[in-house]
């Protein structure tokens, strides 16, 4: 059995304040690709505030389909079997954030909040915020899944059997080995 040593507490706690910290850019990434589109088109075109919500929920979605699909890929299925599920879960989500940013912004609930002289658009957070769970259930359960623990491939010892034939015929089992 392996002795913990203090670096191997540091580990895990580095790589959840890496995580938090790419999670925090990553959910500012997005606002900005969301409301920077919306603000341009709403002030320079005459589209509905569903095309408007749709072409900036669409600047966001391609950006970080191609960048999880070709760059942060991280799964134990290939890329060519995940992509219909991929592109799927993407095209849900499209859907249901354009929908809700557009009915978010044409309910004016006069709220407002800025970081320093950066006014936030709360529709735009308030859109990601309520799809959030079901983001995440989508992605991690559906279109990278996690592999389960196949059960068949973890044998039960078998009945110690004297004939040579038997034993020699029955395939090894796998054993897990745990991952540090």
């Amino acid at each position: 059995m392996k002795q913990l040593t203090p670096e191997d507490h540091v580990k895990p706690r580095q790589a959840l304040k890496k995580r938090f910290i790419w999670f925090l850019a990553g959910s500012g990434v997005n606002y900005l690709l969301i409301s920077m589109p919306f603000k341009w088109l709403k002030a320079h075109t005459e589209l509905s505030t569903l095309a408007i919500s749709g072409c900036s929920m669409g600047v966001s979605a391609t950006f970080f389909f191609l960048w999880n699909y070709f760059i942060n890929f991280r799964t134990h299925s290939r890329k060519r079997d995940a992509l219909p599920r991929y592109i799927g879960a993407v095209g849900c989500m499209w859907a249901l954030s354009s929908g809700l940013l557009t009915l978010l912004k044409h309910h004016n609930w006069h709220l407002s909040m800025s970081v320093g002289h950066f006014p936030l658009d709360l529709d735009v957070v308030a859109t990601q915020f309520f799809l959030s769970g079901l983001k995440f259930f989508l992605y991690h359960k559906w279109v990278f899944p996690v592999p389960k623990d196949d059960v068949a491939t973890f044998e039960a010892p078998a009945a110690v059997s004297s004939e040579p034939a038997a034993q020699a015929n029955r395939e090894p089992s796998i054993t897990p080995t745990p991952i540090p």
